[in-house]
């Protein structure tokens, strides 16, 4: 049996904090959109990704990150992502996302930059 995804969101004064495990694919991926576009409808706001616990992303994946990416920069909102293990990372470099994403090794470091001016 396929692991199903974990999607726990919490909220602190500098972001939303949206935490991921297990596999980010064609039949999870909507529902890592569907818990991101819930909090992007509350208002403006700046979003941190936890995906140390990420086993795998597809492209799938993929496009749901880049539309987190796009809707957080129109509303003048910050996005960062922490805990890459090597697997997701390589998946990262190589469709070139690591360019695209401000990407840290912790949760402090993500915070800190989301929760610049």
């Amino acid at each position: 049996m396929r692991k199903k995804m974990e999607i726990k969101v919490e909220q602190s004064d500098q972001a939303v904090t949206i935490r991921l495990a297990g596999r980010m694919d064609a039949a999870t991926a909507t529902s890592v959109e569907e818990a991101f576009l819930a909090r992007a409808e509350q208002g403006p706001g700046s979003f941190v990704f936890d995906l140390s616990r990420l086993e795998y992303i597809s492209s799938a994946g993929l496009r749901v990150m880049l539309m987190a990416a796009k809707k957080t920069r129109s509303a003048d909102g910050r996005l960062a992502l922490f805990g890459l293990g090597d697997t997701v990372r390589e998946v990262f470099e190589i469709s070139g996302f690591l360019t695209i994403f401000a990407v840290f090794d912790s949760e402090d470091g993500a915070l800190a930059f989301v929760g610049q001016p």
